[in-house]
Protein backbone atom coordinates (compact mmCIF):
# COMPACT_ATOMS: atom_id res chain seq x y z
CA UNK A 1 0.00 0.00 0.00
CA UNK A 2 1.44 3.34 -0.99
CA UNK A 3 0.99 6.48 1.08
CA UNK A 4 0.14 9.81 -0.48
CA UNK A 5 2.71 12.59 -0.25
CA UNK A 6 0.04 15.18 0.58
CA UNK A 7 1.26 16.90 3.76
CA UNK A 8 -2.20 16.74 5.33
CA UNK A 9 -1.71 12.98 5.70
CA UNK A 10 0.79 11.49 8.17
CA UNK A 11 4.10 11.15 6.39
CA UNK A 12 5.10 7.95 8.19
CA UNK A 13 6.01 4.72 6.53
CA UNK A 14 7.95 1.49 6.65
CA UNK A 15 9.57 -0.43 3.83
CA UNK A 16 8.65 -4.11 4.08
CA UNK A 17 9.74 -7.38 2.52
CA UNK A 18 7.81 -10.64 2.23
CA UNK A 19 9.56 -12.17 5.23
CA UNK A 20 8.62 -9.36 7.67
CA UNK A 21 4.90 -8.92 7.06
CA UNK A 22 4.10 -10.47 10.44
CA UNK A 23 5.82 -7.66 12.37
CA UNK A 24 3.23 -5.78 14.45
CA UNK A 25 4.12 -2.13 13.83
CA UNK A 26 1.41 0.41 13.16
CA UNK A 27 2.87 2.52 10.36
CA UNK A 28 1.54 2.03 6.87
CA UNK A 29 3.72 0.15 4.38
CA UNK A 30 4.95 0.62 0.85
CA UNK A 31 6.73 -1.80 -1.45
CA UNK A 32 9.58 -0.75 -3.72
CA UNK A 33 12.21 -2.58 -5.73
CA UNK A 34 15.22 -3.78 -3.76
CA UNK A 35 17.54 -1.23 -5.33
CA UNK A 36 19.13 1.55 -3.30
CA UNK A 37 18.84 4.16 -6.03
CA UNK A 38 15.18 3.36 -6.71
CA UNK A 39 14.43 3.46 -2.98
CA UNK A 40 15.97 6.91 -2.73
CA UNK A 41 14.20 8.13 -5.86
CA UNK A 42 10.85 6.85 -4.58
CA UNK A 43 11.16 8.42 -1.13
CA UNK A 44 12.43 11.69 -2.59
CA UNK A 45 9.47 11.87 -4.99
CA UNK A 46 7.12 11.34 -2.06
CA UNK A 47 8.71 14.30 -0.26
CA UNK A 48 9.94 12.23 2.67
CA UNK A 49 13.64 13.08 2.60
CA UNK A 50 15.79 16.16 3.13
CA UNK A 51 17.18 15.74 -0.38
CA UNK A 52 20.01 13.45 0.71
CA UNK A 53 20.02 9.64 0.47
CA UNK A 54 18.40 7.82 3.39
CA UNK A 55 18.59 4.38 4.99
CA UNK A 56 15.42 2.45 4.02
CA UNK A 57 13.33 2.11 7.21
CA UNK A 58 12.52 -1.60 7.03
CA UNK A 59 10.49 -3.22 9.76
CA UNK A 60 13.60 -4.97 11.05
CA UNK A 61 15.56 -1.74 11.37
CA UNK A 62 12.72 0.16 13.03
CA UNK A 63 12.04 -2.73 15.41
CA UNK A 64 15.70 -2.77 16.49
CA UNK A 65 15.46 0.93 17.30
CA UNK A 66 12.32 0.49 19.37
CA UNK A 67 13.65 -2.61 21.15
CA UNK A 68 16.65 -0.59 22.29
CA UNK A 69 14.63 2.10 24.08
CA UNK A 70 12.24 -0.42 25.65
CA UNK A 71 9.24 1.86 25.12
CA UNK A 72 5.83 1.08 23.57
CA UNK A 73 5.92 1.76 19.84
CA UNK A 74 2.64 3.70 20.06
CA UNK A 75 3.72 5.89 22.99
CA UNK A 76 2.99 9.51 22.03
CA UNK A 77 5.91 11.86 22.69
CA UNK A 78 4.57 15.09 21.19
CA UNK A 79 2.46 16.77 18.53
CA UNK A 80 4.62 18.57 16.00
CA UNK A 81 3.63 21.92 14.51
CA UNK A 82 2.49 23.14 12.11
CA UNK A 83 0.66 20.04 10.90
CA UNK A 84 0.12 18.63 14.36
CA UNK A 85 1.54 15.24 13.39
CA UNK A 86 1.72 12.81 16.31
CA UNK A 87 5.30 11.87 17.11
CA UNK A 88 5.13 8.37 18.54
CA UNK A 89 8.18 6.31 19.45
CA UNK A 90 7.64 4.36 16.22
CA UNK A 91 7.36 7.44 14.02
CA UNK A 92 10.47 8.97 15.57
CA UNK A 93 12.34 5.68 15.13
CA UNK A 94 11.42 5.61 11.44
CA UNK A 95 12.96 9.02 10.90
CA UNK A 96 16.01 8.06 12.98
CA UNK A 97 16.60 5.01 10.80
CA UNK A 98 16.30 7.14 7.66
CA UNK A 99 18.83 9.61 9.08
CA UNK A 100 21.41 6.88 9.69
CA UNK A 101 21.16 6.77 13.50
CA UNK A 102 22.32 3.85 15.59
CA UNK A 103 19.69 2.49 18.02
CA UNK A 104 21.59 4.00 20.96
CA UNK A 105 21.00 7.48 19.51
CA UNK A 106 17.22 7.13 19.65
CA UNK A 107 16.80 8.26 23.30
CA UNK A 108 18.46 11.56 22.33
CA UNK A 109 16.21 12.04 19.29
CA UNK A 110 13.11 11.28 21.37
CA UNK A 111 14.15 13.85 24.00
CA UNK A 112 14.88 16.41 21.28
CA UNK A 113 11.39 15.97 19.81
CA UNK A 114 9.94 16.35 23.31
CA UNK A 115 11.88 19.60 23.75
CA UNK A 116 10.79 20.93 20.35
CA UNK A 117 7.17 20.65 21.42
CA UNK A 118 7.57 22.68 24.62
CA UNK A 119 5.29 25.74 24.27
CA UNK A 120 7.91 28.43 24.90
CA UNK A 121 10.05 27.18 22.02
CA UNK A 122 7.24 28.02 19.56
CA UNK A 123 7.97 25.33 16.98
CA UNK A 124 5.26 26.76 14.72
CA UNK A 125 7.28 29.94 14.28
CA UNK A 126 10.56 28.10 13.72
CA UNK A 127 8.94 25.83 11.12
CA UNK A 128 7.23 28.54 9.10
CA UNK A 129 9.35 31.70 9.41
CA UNK A 130 11.12 33.47 6.57
CA UNK A 131 14.14 33.61 8.89
CA UNK A 132 16.78 30.87 8.40
CA UNK A 133 15.99 29.48 11.85
CA UNK A 134 17.06 25.99 12.87
CA UNK A 135 17.26 24.16 16.20
CA UNK A 136 20.79 24.07 17.60
CA UNK A 137 20.92 20.77 19.49
CA UNK A 138 23.22 20.76 22.54
CA UNK A 139 23.86 17.50 24.37
CA UNK A 140 25.06 17.36 27.97
CA UNK A 141 25.72 14.65 30.51
CA UNK A 142 27.20 11.14 30.45
CA UNK A 143 25.43 10.10 27.24
CA UNK A 144 27.87 12.29 25.27
CA UNK A 145 30.64 9.81 26.01
CA UNK A 146 28.45 6.74 25.78
CA UNK A 147 27.39 7.39 22.18
CA UNK A 148 30.39 9.50 21.09
CA UNK A 149 28.76 12.86 20.44
CA UNK A 150 31.60 15.18 19.46
CA UNK A 151 32.20 18.54 21.10
CA UNK A 152 35.78 19.30 20.09
CA UNK A 153 37.51 20.49 16.94
CA UNK A 154 35.10 20.68 14.02
CA UNK A 155 32.10 19.62 16.13
CA UNK A 156 29.63 21.58 14.00
CA UNK A 157 31.11 20.28 10.75
CA UNK A 158 31.23 16.94 8.94
CA UNK A 159 32.81 13.71 10.14
CA UNK A 160 30.88 12.77 13.28
CA UNK A 161 28.14 10.20 12.89
CA UNK A 162 26.28 10.87 16.13
CA UNK A 163 26.26 14.64 15.60
CA UNK A 164 25.25 14.38 11.95
CA UNK A 165 22.55 11.75 12.24
CA UNK A 166 20.92 12.91 15.49
CA UNK A 167 20.53 16.40 14.07
CA UNK A 168 19.33 15.01 10.78
CA UNK A 169 16.77 12.73 12.47
CA UNK A 170 15.30 15.74 14.26
CA UNK A 171 15.07 17.62 10.95
CA UNK A 172 13.40 14.66 9.21
CA UNK A 173 10.85 14.50 12.03
CA UNK A 174 10.23 18.23 11.59
CA UNK A 175 9.63 17.57 7.88
CA UNK A 176 7.70 14.32 7.96
CA UNK A 177 5.74 14.71 11.21
CA UNK A 178 5.63 18.48 11.51
CA UNK A 179 4.89 18.99 7.83
CA UNK A 180 7.44 21.79 7.26
CA UNK A 181 7.81 21.26 3.52
CA UNK A 182 10.53 23.56 2.18
CA UNK A 183 9.25 26.48 0.10
CA UNK A 184 5.64 25.50 0.86
CA UNK A 185 5.27 25.54 4.65
CA UNK A 186 8.86 26.34 5.57
CA UNK A 187 9.10 29.89 4.21
CA UNK A 188 12.80 30.50 4.92
CA UNK A 189 14.03 33.08 2.42
CA UNK A 190 17.31 31.22 1.91
CA UNK A 191 17.74 28.88 4.85
CA UNK A 192 21.22 27.75 5.87
CA UNK A 193 23.08 24.41 6.09
CA UNK A 194 22.22 24.03 9.78
CA UNK A 195 18.71 23.12 8.63
CA UNK A 196 20.16 19.73 7.63
CA UNK A 197 21.81 19.06 10.99
CA UNK A 198 23.05 21.30 13.80
CA UNK A 199 24.19 19.25 16.78
CA UNK A 200 27.13 19.01 19.20
CA UNK A 201 28.08 18.12 22.76
CA UNK A 202 29.44 20.51 25.33
CA UNK A 203 33.04 19.76 26.35
CA UNK A 204 32.22 19.50 30.03
CA UNK A 205 35.56 17.98 30.98
CA UNK A 206 37.42 20.88 29.36
CA UNK A 207 35.32 23.58 31.01
CA UNK A 208 36.39 25.31 34.25
CA UNK A 209 32.73 26.03 35.01
CA UNK A 210 29.68 23.90 35.64
CA UNK A 211 28.12 22.41 32.49
CA UNK A 212 25.13 24.06 30.90
CA UNK A 213 22.52 21.54 32.02
CA UNK A 214 23.38 21.98 35.70
CA UNK A 215 22.80 25.73 35.27
CA UNK A 216 19.30 24.75 34.20
CA UNK A 217 18.64 22.77 37.38
CA UNK A 218 19.66 19.27 36.30
CA UNK A 219 22.20 17.08 38.08
CA UNK A 220 25.62 16.56 36.53
CA UNK A 221 24.88 12.83 36.11
CA UNK A 222 21.71 13.61 34.14
CA UNK A 223 21.86 13.55 30.36
CA UNK A 224 19.95 16.31 28.58
CA UNK A 225 19.26 17.75 25.17
CA UNK A 226 18.79 21.49 24.77
CA UNK A 227 17.14 23.06 21.73
CA UNK A 228 18.00 26.68 20.88
CA UNK A 229 16.48 28.33 17.81
CA UNK A 230 19.40 29.97 15.99
CA UNK A 231 19.85 31.62 12.62
CA UNK A 232 23.44 30.63 11.91
CA UNK A 233 26.99 30.74 13.24
CA UNK A 234 29.44 33.63 13.32
CA UNK A 235 33.13 32.90 13.74
CA UNK A 236 34.89 35.45 15.93
CA UNK A 237 38.64 35.99 15.54
CA UNK A 238 39.48 36.40 19.22
CA UNK A 239 43.11 35.30 19.46
CA UNK A 240 43.92 37.34 22.56
CA UNK A 241 45.08 36.52 26.06
CA UNK A 242 42.99 38.85 28.24
CA UNK A 243 39.25 38.71 28.93
CA UNK A 244 38.69 42.34 27.96
CA UNK A 245 40.24 41.92 24.49
CA UNK A 246 38.32 38.72 23.83
CA UNK A 247 35.05 40.32 24.90
CA UNK A 248 35.58 43.39 22.72
CA UNK A 249 35.85 41.14 19.66
CA UNK A 250 32.93 38.97 20.71
CA UNK A 251 30.71 41.89 21.64
CA UNK A 252 31.34 43.49 18.26
CA UNK A 253 30.36 40.28 16.45
CA UNK A 254 27.17 40.00 18.51
CA UNK A 255 26.04 43.59 17.92
CA UNK A 256 24.22 43.00 14.64
CA UNK A 257 20.84 44.66 15.07
CA UNK A 258 19.44 43.18 11.91
CA UNK A 259 19.16 39.81 13.63
CA UNK A 260 15.98 38.54 15.22
CA UNK A 261 17.63 38.75 18.64
CA UNK A 262 17.09 42.50 18.53
CA UNK A 263 13.80 42.50 16.64
CA UNK A 264 12.02 40.03 18.92
CA UNK A 265 13.66 40.91 22.23
CA UNK A 266 13.63 37.33 23.46
CA UNK A 267 15.54 34.12 22.98
CA UNK A 268 19.00 32.92 23.91
CA UNK A 269 22.02 34.34 22.06
CA UNK A 270 24.64 31.61 22.33
CA UNK A 271 28.40 31.87 22.73
CA UNK A 272 30.75 28.90 22.28
CA UNK A 273 34.11 29.51 23.96
CA UNK A 274 37.05 27.24 23.23
CA UNK A 275 38.61 25.49 26.26
CA UNK A 276 41.56 27.90 26.23
CA UNK A 277 39.31 30.95 26.04
CA UNK A 278 37.34 29.57 28.99
CA UNK A 279 40.57 29.01 30.93
CA UNK A 280 41.70 32.59 30.28
CA UNK A 281 38.45 33.92 31.71
CA UNK A 282 38.46 31.53 34.66
CA UNK A 283 42.10 32.18 35.57
CA UNK A 284 41.36 35.91 35.55
CA UNK A 285 38.48 35.40 37.96
CA UNK A 286 35.62 35.74 35.46
CA UNK A 287 32.49 33.66 36.02
CA UNK A 288 29.97 32.86 33.31
CA UNK A 289 27.59 35.31 34.96
CA UNK A 290 30.14 38.13 34.71
CA UNK A 291 30.76 37.37 31.03
CA UNK A 292 27.02 37.48 30.36
CA UNK A 293 26.60 40.79 32.21
CA UNK A 294 29.42 42.37 30.20
CA UNK A 295 27.99 41.14 26.90
CA UNK A 296 24.45 42.16 27.74
CA UNK A 297 25.53 45.70 28.57
CA UNK A 298 27.96 46.15 25.67
CA UNK A 299 25.61 44.83 22.98
CA UNK A 300 22.86 47.39 23.58
CA UNK A 301 22.23 49.37 20.39
CA UNK A 302 21.01 52.99 20.29
CA UNK A 303 17.72 53.33 18.43
CA UNK A 304 19.33 56.19 16.50
CA UNK A 305 21.46 53.60 14.66
CA UNK A 306 18.37 51.99 13.06
CA UNK A 307 16.52 53.26 9.98
CA UNK A 308 13.91 55.91 10.65
CA UNK A 309 11.44 54.21 8.33
CA UNK A 310 8.85 52.07 10.14
CA UNK A 311 9.54 48.35 9.83
CA UNK A 312 7.06 46.41 7.68
CA UNK A 313 6.89 43.51 10.12
CA UNK A 314 5.84 43.72 13.76
CA UNK A 315 8.55 43.61 16.39
CA UNK A 316 8.70 43.23 20.17
CA UNK A 317 12.00 44.85 21.04
CA UNK A 318 13.40 44.82 24.55
CA UNK A 319 14.44 48.37 25.40
CA UNK A 320 16.69 49.95 28.00
CA UNK A 321 15.82 53.60 27.62
CA UNK A 322 16.66 54.45 24.01
CA UNK A 323 18.80 51.35 23.49
CA UNK A 324 17.73 47.95 22.15
CA UNK A 325 18.81 44.87 24.10
CA UNK A 326 19.93 41.62 22.49
CA UNK A 327 17.65 39.65 24.85
CA UNK A 328 15.54 40.18 27.97
CA UNK A 329 18.29 39.81 30.55
CA UNK A 330 21.94 38.88 30.86
CA UNK A 331 21.09 35.44 32.23
CA UNK A 332 19.42 34.56 28.91
CA UNK A 333 22.77 34.57 27.10
CA UNK A 334 24.07 31.00 26.81
CA UNK A 335 27.79 30.38 27.34
CA UNK A 336 29.14 26.90 26.64
CA UNK A 337 32.57 25.38 26.02
CA UNK A 338 33.47 23.48 22.86
CA UNK A 339 35.66 23.35 19.78
CA UNK A 340 39.43 23.15 19.35
CA UNK A 341 41.58 23.78 22.41
CA UNK A 342 43.49 26.86 21.28
CA UNK A 343 42.33 30.44 21.90
CA UNK A 344 41.91 31.41 18.26
CA UNK A 345 38.31 31.40 17.05
CA UNK A 346 35.17 31.28 19.13
CA UNK A 347 31.60 31.28 17.86
CA UNK A 348 28.42 33.29 18.25
CA UNK A 349 25.02 31.85 17.35
CA UNK A 350 22.44 34.59 16.87
CA UNK A 351 19.08 33.72 18.39
CA UNK A 352 15.92 33.46 16.32
CA UNK A 353 14.16 35.02 19.28
CA UNK A 354 12.33 32.18 21.04
CA UNK A 355 13.28 30.84 24.50
CA UNK A 356 15.23 27.58 24.59
CA UNK A 357 13.81 24.20 25.59
CA UNK A 358 15.55 21.41 27.48
CA UNK A 359 14.56 17.80 28.17
CA UNK A 360 16.10 14.95 30.11
CA UNK A 361 17.30 12.01 28.02
CA UNK A 362 15.83 8.82 29.46
CA UNK A 363 18.27 6.00 28.80
CA UNK A 364 16.98 2.42 28.99
CA UNK A 365 17.68 0.63 32.26
CA UNK A 366 20.80 -1.52 31.98
CA UNK A 367 22.03 0.10 28.78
Amino acid sequence: MALQSNWHEPAIFIMVSEMTKQTSLAAASIHVDDDVERVFDDLYERGWTDGLPVIPPTRERVARMIDYVQLPADLQIAEMAPKGGVATVENIAINAVMAGCRPEYLPVVIAAVEALAQPQFSLLGVQTTTNPAAPFILINGPIRRQIDVHGGRGALGPGWRANATIGRAVRLAMLNLGGAIPAEIDKATLGFPGKYTFCMAEQEEESPWEPFHTEQGFNREDSTVTIIACQGTQSVAASYLTPESILRMLGNAMTVWGTNSYNKGDGNPTVILTPMHAKIFHDAGWSKARIKEWLFEHTKVPMSELPLEPRLMAHHRMMDGDRICICKQAADIVVIVGGAPEAYHLAFLASYGNPLAIARINCPVGR
